[in-house]
């Protein structure tokens, strides 16, 4: 029995309308169903019109159409300035979704944060309530909870705010510690403008929170293959910006320890940053979350990074391992497997770095088709993003791959509330 079918198509033409019109149309096709539980759309920012949105909304109900620009698309394969939808069709799982200006939740306000998430969870309770499933559904509607969520954050242009860990920390307190998955929004490496779609609408800098509840089990991972190769404290800092490491310039600091001569540094995908970026413990999950210094060039004394780093902090600059990072991808989708629940993976969504194209730059379609290979049962999308997020933590990590894995058997509720 298949408790879960996945469309996933990817479109390019030179209108955007047709695009996102085509890529829905034949996304549900493939899986007999317009009516799915969830349509993730991916996007290049060429495609960046209103139009887009009128395309898909002939072909779907805009209800469950939710999605983000990115620097490259994963549609059972590699794609460049593509639109592709992933239709997620399954009585067994619901999505709410909701949107919030990033210029509001820069205010660090609590109530913005918390009317951000009660839309979403309002989404998500109502189509529980309303929307035909099989799924085991409590008799108190509070006790409609969240099993995990997505989320598509702000920092294409990382001198505005907010940050995205701040985002994350702040709607932390009101999801709780679910497993999260997804990323920083992208722009084809412009480091501009950030796009979402959220229903029928189309909007720039705006964040995008989905709650997912499953009776399906699923499983998440991520992946670098980065090494800490020198610790040091941040002595001073200033929002994103390190200004000084062990008392001593923090762009001095890190171009010695590499022995390189002080450069300017303005793109994820600079192979100085890639193969050697920083890493910074999360207090959550203990990992290591890797950002990627830019730096301003041969006089300048700081490094800018995408996200707030609180001075005392222990810091890394790390080195890869070029051939775990190569294979981060499948690496991820492995891990998500070998250690989870799912026994009988049948969808992959993932979220996976632009940083990372220093090592899948020659061999991004082959990365994708060897998954593919791996897990012939899988249907595999998703979108390269400017970093990622995984599970339980609050921060964003660069050069990094995420794997959310859904499965065909169902979870176990029987301990929960009614």
């Amino acid at each position: 029995m298949d408790r879960i079918r996945c469309g996933i198509f990817s479109a390019k033409t030179n209108v955007p309308f047709r695009a996102g019109k085509l890529a829905v149309e034949r996304a549900t096709s493939q899986v007999f169903d317009t009516n799915p539980a969830l349509c993730l759309v991916f996007f290049s920012p060429r495609y960046s019109s209103p139009d887009l949105v009128d395309g898909i909304v002939q072909a779907i109900s805009p209800e469950v159409v939710v999605g983000c620009s990115t620097n490259g698309e994963i549609a059972s394969g590699y794609w460049r300035e593509s639109v592709i939808a992933i239709t997620l069709s399954t009585d067994y799982m619901r999505f709410g979704i909701a949107t919030e200006a990033n210029d509001k939740l820069a205010s660090g306000s609590k109530e913005v944060y918390q009317q951000f998430y009660e839309r979403a969870i309002k989404d998500l309770r109502d189509k529980m309530i309303f929307h035909k499933s099989e799924m085991t559904v409590p008799v108190n509607p509070k006790n409609i909870t969240p099993d995990f969520g997505m989320v598509f954050l702000p920092g294409t242009d990382t001198e505005l705010d907010p940050k995205a860990n701040e985002v994350v920390i702040n709607l932390r307190e009101f999801i709780g510690d679910i497993p999260l998955i997804g990323g920083v929004i992208g722009d084809d490496c412009n480091y501009e403008t950030g796009y979402v779609i959220f229903k029928d609408e189309f909007l720039e800098n705006h964040t995008i929170l989905i709650l997912g509840r499953s009776d399906l089990e699923f499983s998440m991972a991520q992946k670098h293959g980065y090494h800490p190769k020198k610790e040091f404290s941040v002595t001073s800092s200033k929002g994103n910006n390190l200004l000084t490491l062990d008392n001593r310039p923090a762009s001095e600091v890190y171009f010695e320890t590499l022995n390189l001569p002080v450069v300017e540094i303005s793109d994820l995908r600079d192979e100085i940053c890639a193969i050697n970026p920083l890493g910074i413990k999360n207090p959550v999950t203990e990992d290591l979350d890797i950002l990627f210094p830019m730096s301003r060039g041969r006089d300048a004394m700081d490094l800018v990074v995408s996200q707030t780093i609180p001075e005392g902090s222990k810091i890394f600059v790390t080195e890869a391992d070029v051939e775990e990072s190569k294979k981060a991808t499948l690496d991820s989708i492995k891990e998500a497997f070998t250690s989870g629940p799912v026994k009988d993976p049948r969808v992959g969504i993932i979220f996976s770095c632009v940083g990372r194209s220093t090592f899948y730059f020659d061999r991004a379609l082959a990365e994708i088709e060897e998954i593919r290979n791996r897990f012939k049962y899988t249907d595999i999308g998703g979108a390269y993003l400017y970093g990622t997020i995984c599970g339980k933590s609050n921060g964003i990590s660069e050069g990094t791959s995420s794997t959310l894995l859904i499965g065909n058997n169902l979870r176990d509720r029987s301990n929960e509330s009614k």
